[in-house]
């Protein structure tokens, strides 16, 4: 029973260490500057680019 009281431990301070290097990697990359401004453009009122077409080869060559 240790070993599995010993294997969680581990297991949780592994999630902790990815976890934290994960949030230090979104710090320095500018993940969490500017967090207001997404909901911003989502009401922006303009219309939306067009999509684009897609070509299609000559059939029947």
């Amino acid at each position: 029973m240790a070993l599995g009281v010993w294997l969680i431990v581990a297991w949780m301070a592994f999630m902790a260490l990815v976890g934290g290097a994960l949030f230090a990697w979104g710090w320095r990359n500018g993940q969490f500057r500017d967090i207001e401004a997404s909901k911003y453009r989502m009401l922006e009122d303009r219309d939306p680019e067009p999509w684009p077409r897609k070509t299609h080869p000559a059939r029947g060559a």
